[in-house]
Protein backbone atom coordinates (compact mmCIF):
# COMPACT_ATOMS: atom_id res chain seq x y z
CA UNK A 1 0.00 0.00 0.00
CA UNK A 2 1.58 3.34 -1.14
CA UNK A 3 0.15 6.60 -1.04
CA UNK A 4 -0.55 9.73 -2.96
CA UNK A 5 -0.06 13.19 -2.16
CA UNK A 6 -0.35 11.96 1.34
CA UNK A 7 -4.03 10.27 0.89
CA UNK A 8 -3.43 6.17 1.16
CA UNK A 9 -3.38 4.62 -2.12
CA UNK A 10 -4.09 0.64 -3.13
CA UNK A 11 -4.73 -0.82 -6.60
CA UNK A 12 -7.39 -3.14 -7.79
CA UNK A 13 -6.40 -4.86 -10.67
CA UNK A 14 -9.15 -6.59 -13.03
CA UNK A 15 -8.78 -8.68 -15.89
CA UNK A 16 -11.06 -7.67 -18.99
CA UNK A 17 -13.99 -9.93 -17.17
CA UNK A 18 -13.59 -8.24 -14.43
CA UNK A 19 -12.10 -10.36 -12.06
CA UNK A 20 -10.48 -9.08 -9.53
CA UNK A 21 -7.02 -10.72 -9.39
CA UNK A 22 -5.67 -9.14 -5.79
CA UNK A 23 -7.58 -9.09 -2.54
CA UNK A 24 -7.67 -5.10 -1.91
CA UNK A 25 -7.23 -3.91 1.96
CA UNK A 26 -8.73 -0.28 3.70
CA UNK A 27 -6.21 1.24 5.78
CA UNK A 28 -7.85 1.47 9.13
CA UNK A 29 -9.94 4.63 9.89
CA UNK A 30 -11.01 5.28 6.62
CA UNK A 31 -14.31 6.93 6.29
CA UNK A 32 -14.94 8.00 2.43
CA UNK A 33 -12.90 5.80 -0.10
CA UNK A 34 -12.53 7.26 -3.74
CA UNK A 35 -12.83 5.02 -6.53
CA UNK A 36 -10.92 6.15 -9.59
CA UNK A 37 -11.14 4.64 -13.22
CA UNK A 38 -8.91 5.21 -16.13
CA UNK A 39 -10.14 5.00 -19.68
CA UNK A 40 -7.87 4.23 -22.59
CA UNK A 41 -4.78 3.49 -21.75
CA UNK A 42 -1.43 1.88 -22.79
CA UNK A 43 -0.69 0.30 -19.26
CA UNK A 44 -0.89 0.65 -16.00
CA UNK A 45 1.59 3.19 -15.81
CA UNK A 46 0.20 5.62 -17.44
CA UNK A 47 -3.53 4.71 -15.19
CA UNK A 48 -1.08 5.47 -12.07
CA UNK A 49 0.25 8.79 -13.94
CA UNK A 50 -3.11 10.12 -14.32
CA UNK A 51 -4.57 9.21 -10.67
CA UNK A 52 -1.26 10.97 -8.94
CA UNK A 53 -1.18 14.01 -11.00
CA UNK A 54 -4.65 14.34 -10.66
CA UNK A 55 -4.54 13.59 -6.79
CA UNK A 56 -2.13 16.08 -6.30
CA UNK A 57 -3.80 18.78 -7.38
CA UNK A 58 -6.76 17.49 -5.29
CA UNK A 59 -4.77 17.80 -2.23
CA UNK A 60 -3.29 21.08 -3.81
CA UNK A 61 -6.56 22.72 -3.89
CA UNK A 62 -7.83 21.65 -0.37
CA UNK A 63 -8.52 24.49 1.78
CA UNK A 64 -8.53 24.67 6.19
CA UNK A 65 -11.27 22.24 7.71
CA UNK A 66 -13.34 21.62 3.90
CA UNK A 67 -13.33 18.25 4.81
CA UNK A 68 -14.11 18.04 8.69
CA UNK A 69 -13.89 14.72 9.93
CA UNK A 70 -12.97 13.24 7.28
CA UNK A 71 -10.34 10.25 6.59
CA UNK A 72 -10.29 9.58 2.72
CA UNK A 73 -8.29 6.51 1.07
CA UNK A 74 -7.73 5.70 -2.72
CA UNK A 75 -8.88 2.71 -4.81
CA UNK A 76 -7.49 3.23 -8.15
CA UNK A 77 -8.84 0.68 -10.93
CA UNK A 78 -6.51 -0.90 -13.78
CA UNK A 79 -8.00 -2.92 -16.47
CA UNK A 80 -7.05 -3.92 -19.48
CA UNK A 81 -7.75 -1.18 -22.24
CA UNK A 82 -5.20 -0.53 -25.05
CA UNK A 83 -4.26 2.77 -26.90
CA UNK A 84 -4.26 2.93 -30.29
CA UNK A 85 -4.32 5.55 -32.87
CA UNK A 86 -7.76 5.75 -34.17
CA UNK A 87 -8.43 7.97 -37.19
CA UNK A 88 -11.55 9.37 -38.41
CA UNK A 89 -10.96 8.49 -41.83
CA UNK A 90 -12.41 10.87 -44.87
CA UNK A 91 -13.28 9.25 -47.94
CA UNK A 92 -11.84 11.74 -50.40
CA UNK A 93 -8.40 11.62 -52.64
CA UNK A 94 -5.61 12.70 -49.67
CA UNK A 95 -3.49 15.75 -51.18
CA UNK A 96 -1.63 15.59 -53.63
CA UNK A 97 -3.31 12.33 -55.67
CA UNK A 98 -3.35 14.07 -58.56
CA UNK A 99 -2.58 11.69 -62.09
CA UNK A 100 -3.18 8.19 -62.59
CA UNK A 101 0.11 7.55 -60.73
CA UNK A 102 -0.99 9.67 -58.17
CA UNK A 103 -4.55 7.79 -57.65
CA UNK A 104 -2.61 4.67 -57.41
CA UNK A 105 0.04 5.73 -54.92
CA UNK A 106 -3.34 7.24 -53.00
CA UNK A 107 -4.52 3.74 -53.13
CA UNK A 108 -1.57 1.59 -51.87
CA UNK A 109 -0.89 4.63 -49.09
CA UNK A 110 -4.99 4.23 -48.17
CA UNK A 111 -4.39 -0.05 -47.93
CA UNK A 112 -1.38 0.50 -46.08
CA UNK A 113 -3.25 2.24 -43.85
CA UNK A 114 -6.13 -0.19 -42.94
CA UNK A 115 -3.20 -3.25 -42.83
CA UNK A 116 -1.35 -1.41 -40.15
CA UNK A 117 -4.35 -0.74 -38.30
CA UNK A 118 -5.45 -4.61 -38.38
CA UNK A 119 -2.05 -5.25 -36.97
CA UNK A 120 -2.37 -3.11 -33.94
CA UNK A 121 -5.45 -4.70 -33.46
CA UNK A 122 -3.54 -7.79 -32.56
CA UNK A 123 -2.42 -6.44 -29.14
CA UNK A 124 -6.32 -5.78 -28.76
CA UNK A 125 -7.03 -9.39 -30.07
CA UNK A 126 -4.87 -11.94 -28.66
CA UNK A 127 -6.13 -15.06 -29.05
CA UNK A 128 -4.88 -17.46 -31.78
CA UNK A 129 -8.43 -17.72 -33.29
CA UNK A 130 -8.99 -13.97 -33.00
CA UNK A 131 -5.61 -13.13 -35.07
CA UNK A 132 -6.53 -15.44 -38.31
CA UNK A 133 -9.71 -13.76 -38.19
CA UNK A 134 -7.41 -10.20 -38.26
CA UNK A 135 -4.72 -12.51 -40.88
CA UNK A 136 -8.27 -13.10 -42.99
CA UNK A 137 -9.39 -9.52 -43.02
CA UNK A 138 -6.47 -8.14 -44.25
CA UNK A 139 -6.17 -10.39 -47.10
CA UNK A 140 -9.25 -9.08 -48.29
CA UNK A 141 -8.09 -5.46 -47.95
CA UNK A 142 -6.86 -5.69 -51.61
CA UNK A 143 -10.56 -6.32 -53.20
CA UNK A 144 -12.73 -3.77 -50.85
CA UNK A 145 -12.71 -1.20 -53.54
CA UNK A 146 -14.00 -3.83 -56.60
CA UNK A 147 -16.05 -6.05 -54.59
CA UNK A 148 -19.57 -6.70 -52.76
CA UNK A 149 -18.06 -9.95 -51.48
CA UNK A 150 -15.11 -8.93 -49.98
CA UNK A 151 -16.66 -6.13 -48.08
CA UNK A 152 -19.41 -8.80 -47.10
CA UNK A 153 -16.92 -10.81 -45.82
CA UNK A 154 -14.21 -8.08 -44.19
CA UNK A 155 -16.74 -6.73 -42.21
CA UNK A 156 -18.12 -10.55 -41.03
CA UNK A 157 -14.43 -11.21 -39.80
CA UNK A 158 -14.03 -8.06 -38.10
CA UNK A 159 -17.94 -8.64 -36.23
CA UNK A 160 -16.56 -12.12 -35.64
CA UNK A 161 -14.03 -10.83 -33.20
CA UNK A 162 -16.86 -8.81 -31.08
CA UNK A 163 -19.39 -10.10 -28.26
CA UNK A 164 -23.14 -9.09 -29.89
CA UNK A 165 -24.57 -9.47 -26.71
CA UNK A 166 -22.84 -5.81 -25.73
CA UNK A 167 -24.95 -4.64 -28.63
CA UNK A 168 -27.54 -2.08 -27.74
CA UNK A 169 -29.29 1.43 -29.53
CA UNK A 170 -27.56 3.79 -27.72
CA UNK A 171 -24.69 3.75 -30.24
CA UNK A 172 -26.04 1.77 -32.74
CA UNK A 173 -24.13 -1.41 -32.27
CA UNK A 174 -27.37 -3.45 -32.88
CA UNK A 175 -26.78 -2.20 -36.31
CA UNK A 176 -23.88 -2.21 -36.50
CA UNK A 177 -24.06 -6.02 -36.46
CA UNK A 178 -27.71 -6.70 -38.11
CA UNK A 179 -26.34 -4.38 -41.32
CA UNK A 180 -24.89 -6.10 -44.60
CA UNK A 181 -21.35 -5.86 -44.64
CA UNK A 182 -22.08 -3.72 -48.11
CA UNK A 183 -24.25 -1.54 -46.54
CA UNK A 184 -22.59 -0.89 -43.63
CA UNK A 185 -19.27 -0.03 -45.60
CA UNK A 186 -21.36 2.43 -47.67
CA UNK A 187 -23.00 4.26 -44.51
CA UNK A 188 -19.49 4.51 -42.64
CA UNK A 189 -17.90 6.15 -45.91
CA UNK A 190 -17.64 9.45 -44.26
CA UNK A 191 -17.43 12.82 -46.35
CA UNK A 192 -15.63 15.78 -45.17
CA UNK A 193 -18.60 17.82 -45.30
CA UNK A 194 -20.22 15.38 -43.05
CA UNK A 195 -17.97 17.18 -39.86
CA UNK A 196 -19.02 19.79 -37.66
CA UNK A 197 -16.61 22.51 -38.37
CA UNK A 198 -15.61 22.74 -34.60
CA UNK A 199 -14.44 19.22 -35.27
CA UNK A 200 -13.20 19.22 -38.88
CA UNK A 201 -10.05 21.34 -37.81
CA UNK A 202 -8.01 22.94 -41.02
CA UNK A 203 -8.70 19.70 -43.20
CA UNK A 204 -5.53 17.65 -45.15
CA UNK A 205 -4.10 14.47 -43.98
CA UNK A 206 -3.88 14.53 -40.00
CA UNK A 207 -5.40 12.48 -37.60
CA UNK A 208 -7.24 12.45 -34.39
CA UNK A 209 -6.13 9.50 -31.96
CA UNK A 210 -9.78 8.56 -30.66
CA UNK A 211 -9.75 8.26 -26.76
CA UNK A 212 -6.46 9.31 -26.40
CA UNK A 213 -6.96 12.99 -26.73
CA UNK A 214 -4.24 14.46 -28.78
CA UNK A 215 -4.13 15.54 -32.52
CA UNK A 216 -1.46 14.81 -34.48
CA UNK A 217 -0.05 17.73 -36.72
CA UNK A 218 -0.11 18.17 -39.87
CA UNK A 219 2.83 19.46 -42.04
CA UNK A 220 3.27 22.70 -41.01
CA UNK A 221 2.11 22.46 -37.50
CA UNK A 222 -1.92 22.77 -38.11
CA UNK A 223 -3.21 19.91 -36.34
CA UNK A 224 -6.63 18.30 -37.82
CA UNK A 225 -8.82 15.49 -37.19
CA UNK A 226 -9.12 13.96 -40.32
CA UNK A 227 -7.30 11.14 -42.45
CA UNK A 228 -8.24 10.95 -45.74
CA UNK A 229 -8.34 7.82 -47.84
CA UNK A 230 -9.63 6.73 -51.21
CA UNK A 231 -12.74 4.54 -51.50
CA UNK A 232 -13.77 1.59 -49.27
CA UNK A 233 -10.74 2.10 -47.47
CA UNK A 234 -11.73 4.87 -45.34
CA UNK A 235 -14.80 2.76 -44.63
CA UNK A 236 -12.92 -0.09 -43.84
CA UNK A 237 -10.70 1.87 -41.09
CA UNK A 238 -13.87 3.27 -39.76
CA UNK A 239 -15.63 0.33 -39.26
CA UNK A 240 -11.89 -1.49 -37.62
CA UNK A 241 -12.54 2.12 -35.51
CA UNK A 242 -15.78 1.46 -34.40
CA UNK A 243 -14.89 -2.49 -33.33
CA UNK A 244 -11.79 -1.20 -31.14
CA UNK A 245 -14.66 1.30 -29.46
CA UNK A 246 -17.05 -1.31 -28.99
CA UNK A 247 -14.21 -3.77 -27.64
CA UNK A 248 -13.35 -1.30 -25.13
CA UNK A 249 -17.28 -0.52 -24.56
CA UNK A 250 -17.63 -4.13 -23.50
CA UNK A 251 -14.80 -4.35 -21.56
CA UNK A 252 -15.70 -1.37 -19.78
CA UNK A 253 -18.82 -2.39 -18.81
CA UNK A 254 -18.06 -6.03 -17.79
CA UNK A 255 -14.91 -4.38 -15.52
CA UNK A 256 -17.51 -2.40 -13.91
CA UNK A 257 -20.43 -4.58 -13.48
CA UNK A 258 -18.85 -7.59 -12.52
CA UNK A 259 -15.52 -6.51 -11.24
CA UNK A 260 -16.05 -2.97 -9.59
CA UNK A 261 -19.64 -2.79 -8.31
CA UNK A 262 -18.51 -6.16 -6.66
CA UNK A 263 -15.52 -4.60 -4.71
CA UNK A 264 -17.48 -1.64 -3.60
CA UNK A 265 -19.99 -3.77 -2.16
CA UNK A 266 -17.26 -5.43 -0.10
CA UNK A 267 -15.36 -2.22 1.21
CA UNK A 268 -18.68 -0.53 1.77
CA UNK A 269 -18.72 -2.15 5.39
CA UNK A 270 -15.18 -0.80 6.39
CA UNK A 271 -16.85 3.37 5.02
CA UNK A 272 -19.28 5.30 5.46
CA UNK A 273 -19.13 7.23 2.27
CA UNK A 274 -17.71 5.51 -1.51
CA UNK A 275 -16.99 8.41 -4.03
CA UNK A 276 -16.32 7.08 -7.67
CA UNK A 277 -14.90 8.71 -10.47
CA UNK A 278 -14.13 7.93 -14.29
CA UNK A 279 -12.07 9.66 -17.22
CA UNK A 280 -13.33 8.36 -20.50
CA UNK A 281 -14.47 4.88 -20.81
CA UNK A 282 -13.48 4.65 -17.02
CA UNK A 283 -17.34 6.88 -16.72
CA UNK A 284 -18.20 3.69 -18.14
CA UNK A 285 -16.71 1.21 -15.75
CA UNK A 286 -18.33 3.28 -12.47
CA UNK A 287 -21.55 4.03 -14.02
CA UNK A 288 -21.99 0.47 -14.33
CA UNK A 289 -20.58 0.12 -11.14
CA UNK A 290 -23.12 2.09 -9.24
CA UNK A 291 -26.28 0.63 -11.34
CA UNK A 292 -24.84 -2.83 -10.04
CA UNK A 293 -24.07 -2.17 -6.44
CA UNK A 294 -25.97 -2.25 -3.65
CA UNK A 295 -24.67 -0.71 -1.12
CA UNK A 296 -26.52 2.86 -0.20
CA UNK A 297 -23.30 4.37 0.42
CA UNK A 298 -22.32 5.67 -2.94
CA UNK A 299 -22.21 9.73 -2.47
CA UNK A 300 -21.03 11.26 -5.82
CA UNK A 301 -20.18 10.41 -9.06
CA UNK A 302 -17.83 12.47 -11.32
CA UNK A 303 -17.79 11.52 -15.19
CA UNK A 304 -14.72 13.28 -16.49
CA UNK A 305 -14.99 13.56 -19.88
CA UNK A 306 -16.90 10.15 -20.30
CA UNK A 307 -17.28 7.98 -23.40
CA UNK A 308 -20.30 7.29 -23.51
CA UNK A 309 -23.81 8.52 -25.25
CA UNK A 310 -25.12 11.90 -23.91
CA UNK A 311 -28.71 10.15 -23.30
CA UNK A 312 -27.30 7.14 -21.44
CA UNK A 313 -29.08 8.50 -18.18
CA UNK A 314 -32.55 9.37 -20.37
CA UNK A 315 -35.38 7.99 -19.21
CA UNK A 316 -37.53 8.86 -22.57
CA UNK A 317 -34.87 7.50 -24.55
CA UNK A 318 -34.33 4.71 -22.41
CA UNK A 319 -30.83 5.38 -21.52
CA UNK A 320 -28.37 1.90 -20.25
CA UNK A 321 -27.53 3.70 -16.84
CA UNK A 322 -30.92 5.02 -16.65
CA UNK A 323 -31.20 2.89 -13.12
CA UNK A 324 -28.30 4.76 -11.53
CA UNK A 325 -31.39 7.68 -11.43
CA UNK A 326 -34.35 5.40 -10.76
CA UNK A 327 -32.65 3.73 -8.24
CA UNK A 328 -31.20 6.68 -6.87
CA UNK A 329 -28.02 4.91 -6.99
CA UNK A 330 -26.27 8.10 -5.72
CA UNK A 331 -27.29 10.13 -2.62
CA UNK A 332 -24.92 13.47 -3.56
CA UNK A 333 -24.27 15.05 -6.65
CA UNK A 334 -23.39 14.10 -10.24
CA UNK A 335 -20.77 15.94 -12.05
CA UNK A 336 -20.25 15.92 -15.81
CA UNK A 337 -17.63 17.55 -17.44
CA UNK A 338 -18.09 17.87 -20.88
CA UNK A 339 -16.34 20.54 -23.93
CA UNK A 340 -16.59 20.57 -27.75
CA UNK A 341 -12.66 20.55 -27.17
CA UNK A 342 -12.91 16.90 -26.32
CA UNK A 343 -12.57 15.93 -29.90
CA UNK A 344 -12.17 12.04 -29.34
CA UNK A 345 -15.81 12.10 -27.81
CA UNK A 346 -16.72 14.38 -30.37
CA UNK A 347 -16.14 12.24 -33.16
CA UNK A 348 -15.64 8.99 -32.02
CA UNK A 349 -18.97 8.47 -30.49
CA UNK A 350 -20.82 9.59 -33.60
CA UNK A 351 -19.91 7.19 -36.12
CA UNK A 352 -22.82 5.53 -34.68
CA UNK A 353 -25.25 7.93 -36.14
CA UNK A 354 -23.50 7.14 -39.81
CA UNK A 355 -24.02 3.18 -38.80
CA UNK A 356 -27.66 3.73 -39.19
CA UNK A 357 -27.12 5.55 -42.64
CA UNK A 358 -27.84 9.26 -40.68
CA UNK A 359 -26.12 11.89 -42.31
CA UNK A 360 -28.47 14.62 -41.47
CA UNK A 361 -26.58 15.40 -38.53
CA UNK A 362 -23.05 16.91 -38.50
CA UNK A 363 -20.51 15.03 -36.31
CA UNK A 364 -20.06 16.35 -32.68
CA UNK A 365 -23.66 18.02 -32.79
CA UNK A 366 -25.44 18.09 -29.42
CA UNK A 367 -28.42 17.04 -31.47
CA UNK A 368 -27.18 13.97 -32.93
CA UNK A 369 -29.22 11.30 -31.37
CA UNK A 370 -25.71 9.52 -30.76
CA UNK A 371 -23.66 12.56 -29.12
CA UNK A 372 -21.39 11.61 -26.18
CA UNK A 373 -21.81 12.32 -22.50
CA UNK A 374 -17.85 14.09 -22.53
CA UNK A 375 -18.97 16.31 -26.03
CA UNK A 376 -22.79 17.51 -24.47
CA UNK A 377 -23.05 16.56 -21.39
CA UNK A 378 -26.12 14.85 -19.75
CA UNK A 379 -28.92 15.20 -22.72
CA UNK A 380 -32.77 14.31 -22.90
CA UNK A 381 -33.64 14.55 -19.28
CA UNK A 382 -36.70 15.37 -17.27
CA UNK A 383 -37.03 18.69 -15.75
CA UNK A 384 -35.33 18.75 -12.83
CA UNK A 385 -32.80 16.72 -13.43
CA UNK A 386 -29.89 18.91 -15.11
CA UNK A 387 -28.31 21.67 -13.89
CA UNK A 388 -25.92 23.53 -16.23
CA UNK A 389 -22.77 24.87 -15.05
CA UNK A 390 -19.65 25.94 -15.97
CA UNK A 391 -16.37 23.99 -14.58
CA UNK A 392 -15.04 27.70 -12.68
CA UNK A 393 -12.27 28.35 -11.05
CA UNK A 394 -10.66 27.23 -7.83
CA UNK A 395 -12.17 28.82 -5.21
CA UNK A 396 -15.34 29.61 -6.74
CA UNK A 397 -18.83 28.92 -5.32
CA UNK A 398 -20.58 25.54 -6.02
CA UNK A 399 -23.84 25.06 -5.62
CA UNK A 400 -23.84 21.36 -5.91
CA UNK A 401 -26.94 19.11 -4.28
CA UNK A 402 -27.87 15.93 -4.28
CA UNK A 403 -29.57 13.50 -6.72
CA UNK A 404 -28.51 16.25 -9.61
CA UNK A 405 -26.24 16.18 -12.91
CA UNK A 406 -24.48 18.96 -12.91
CA UNK A 407 -23.08 19.57 -16.71
CA UNK A 408 -20.01 21.48 -16.04
CA UNK A 409 -18.95 23.08 -19.32
CA UNK A 410 -15.71 22.70 -19.06
CA UNK A 411 -13.84 24.53 -22.15
CA UNK A 412 -12.08 27.19 -20.29
CA UNK A 413 -9.88 24.27 -18.70
CA UNK A 414 -10.30 21.27 -20.53
CA UNK A 415 -8.30 21.73 -24.12
CA UNK A 416 -8.70 17.71 -25.24
CA UNK A 417 -9.90 14.59 -24.07
CA UNK A 418 -7.21 13.66 -21.55
CA UNK A 419 -7.08 17.03 -20.08
CA UNK A 420 -8.70 15.68 -16.65
CA UNK A 421 -5.65 16.39 -14.15
CA UNK A 422 -6.35 19.96 -13.42
CA UNK A 423 -6.30 22.32 -10.20
CA UNK A 424 -9.83 22.94 -11.59
CA UNK A 425 -11.38 19.91 -12.18
CA UNK A 426 -10.03 18.56 -9.03
CA UNK A 427 -11.31 21.42 -7.13
CA UNK A 428 -14.80 20.60 -8.30
CA UNK A 429 -14.61 16.95 -7.24
CA UNK A 430 -13.66 17.80 -4.01
CA UNK A 431 -16.39 20.40 -4.07
CA UNK A 432 -19.00 17.56 -4.79
CA UNK A 433 -16.71 15.03 -2.69
CA UNK A 434 -17.16 17.66 0.43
Amino acid sequence: MGDIAGIPYVEAQFDKNGTLEHPVTLPAGVTDLIVISHGWNNDADDARTLYRTFFTNFVAVATPNDLPGRSLAIAGVIWPSKKFDELLAIAGAPLGALGAAGVHAADASSRTAVEAKLDRMKELFTEPAQRQLIDDAKALVPDLGDKASARRAFVDKVRSLLNPAAANREDASDSFFKSSGDDLMDNLKVDEDDLDPAVAGTGGEAALPLGVGSAVAATGGAATVTGVLSGFNAAALNVLNFSTYFEMKDRAGSVGKSGVARLVDQLAAAVQKIHLIGHSFGGRVVAAAAASSTTDRIASLSLLQTAFSHSGFSKRSNGFFRTVVDRKRVHGPILVTHTPNDKAVGIAYPLASRINGDKTAAFGDKDDLFGGLGRNGAQQMQDGETVAGKLSAVGAAYAFKAGAFFNLEASDFIKSHGDVTGREVAYAVRKAIA
